[in-house]
């Protein structure tokens, strides 16, 4: 009997499991890792068995989905021996998710991811502006949907419209999309970006699923309309847009419809302004009307000529005016003639008689006020000396606080033994210390006066 080394066997096995080829094997993905390398290992189980497979990173990185726990698939794959570890192992060459296609379960896994994320959140969403005058537009320069947009964006003469020409299916389509977004999305100078492209298989629609186009739209600081495809078609690009239309036409109506109930706004209140100013323009010739036959305006006419009249001789009278500033200015220069006239030595010798004494007779009366005041003044000097503390201290007088406290003690009562006391003399301060008190009638200062109380 033939004796083999470990490696000779597995090679053998291997050599016999190349036997079976390709095969197909149904089962539920358990224990997903990824490598440093890129590489997916997991467990292919059912109720039964499991078995380890391997799905290299060259392959793995062209799945739509992301591969997951939980997963019903169908794997292509070969057999094999891991000769390190002596197990058998299923290297997979394709895998598909069963009972869904791959395109639409990464659509829905990618949805989920985002939706967890917030970005299709309603209150993030923004309303079309009022006045969409500028429009950007991403799309294919060539397919029906440009042609469609423009169409319907025409009704509106003013419009002005940006197109940003990018492939909207095959590969790399995402990201031209995703650039044209961003792109206008920076200009500053649009008011609404609609993202359009016509009806199409799931795969054709592709690119609207891509998470980098999903995200584009939702960092857009300008609000985007998304028409992608027919009524029936749902993208990952419709969730993230801030507006979803069923059909680029309709994407376009929702800006002319926009516009549309504006210019009907502004003419709803062109009628309004017009009716309230016919209806004033009414109810004041109705007013006029009635003042027509009142008393006071049929004497208005007389009183216009009235005022017109004073008017009149209002005119004349800035020359009125002059004459009398000139015979005035004649009468002054008169007068300054005859005092010029007046003997100089006679006027001059009685004026300084006159100025001497009612110079004489004013310091006469300034002395006597200024003596009558400073007896008053000292007089008030005296009387606040001796009201003033430190008058009644030079008296032996004395004001004793509690430390700390700028209030005078009146009454024994309020101190407590223990407490410091300052004592306020006229030359210095006494510190004391409360060693008890005694409450009650204060005493007489002078020994006359007990008598003239026992009297």
């Amino acid at each position: 009997m033939r004796v083999y080394q470990v490696s000779e066997l597995v090679a053998a096995i291997n050599a016999q499991l190349a036997g079976f080829g390709e095969v197909w094997v149904r089962g539920e993905v358990s224990g997903v890792r990824v490598s440093s390398a890129g590489h997916r290992y997991f467990t292919l189980k059912d109720a039964e068995g499991q078995l380890s497979c391997v799905l290299w990173g060259s392959r793995a990185d062209r799945l739509r989905f992301k591969l997951a726990d939980g997963l019903s698939v169908l794997v292509r794959a070969v057999l094999e021996v891991y000769s390190p570890r002596g197990s058998l192992q299923l290297i997979v060459q394709e895998l598909v998710p069963e009972g869904i296609g791959e395109l639409q379960l990464a659509f829905e896994q990618l949805k989920a991811k985002l939706e967890a994320e917030g970005l299709f959140a309603p209150e993030r969403k923004r309303p079309m502006p009022e006045l969409p005058q500028r429009i950007g537009l991403v799309t294919s320069a060539s397919g029906a949907a440009v042609r469609d947009v423009l169409k319907v964006l025409s009704r509106w003469p003013h419009l002005s419209v940006l197109l940003y020409p990018v492939r909207v299916q095959g590969k790399g389509a995402e990201g031209e999309i995703a650039r044209a977004v961003r792109y206008l999305g920076k200009l500053g100078t649009l008011d609404v970006i609609l993202v359009v492209r016509g009806g199409g298989s799931l795969e054709d629609l592709w690119a609207f699923n891509e998470e980098v186009v999903a995200r584009a739209i939702a960092a857009s600081p300008v609000p985007v309309i998304s028409g992608v495809g027919h009524e029936i078609d749902f993208t990952i690009a419709d969730f993230a847009a801030d507006i979803r239309a069923a059909t680029p036409t309709q994407a376009a109506e929702l800006v002319v419809a926009q516009l549309e109930r504006q210019a009907r706004r502004l003419q709803d209140a062109q009628r309004y302004l017009l009716f309230a100013w016919q209806r004033t323009l009414t109810l004041r010739k109705n007013r006029l009307a009635l003042l027509s036959g009142a008393r006071g305006l049929a004497l208005f006419p007389a009183r216009v000529r009235q005022v017109r009249a004073i008017l009149q001789r209002a005119l004349v009278l800035p020359q009125l005016l002059r004459g009398l500033v000139l015979r005035r200015h004649r009468g002054f220069q008169l007068l300054v003639s005859r005092l010029y006239a007046w003997p100089v030595r006679f006027g001059a010798a009685r004026r300084r008689e006159v100025l001497a004494g009612q110079e004489a007779m004013l310091s006469e009366r300034l002395k006597a006020l200024t003596f009558r005041r400073r007896l008053e003044l000292e007089a008030k000097v005296r009387a606040l000396q001796a009201l003033s503390p430190a008058g009644i201290l030079k008296r032996g007088y004395s004001i004793t606080t509690l430390e700390g406290d700028s209030r005078p003690l009146r009454r024994a009562g309020e101190v407590q033994p223990g407490q410091r006391l300052q004592t306020q003399l006229a030359e210095g301060l006494v510190r004391s210390l409360v060693v008890g008190r005694e409450s009650g009638k204060q005493q007489a200062l002078f020994p006359f006066e007990d008598n003239e109380e026992g009297e």
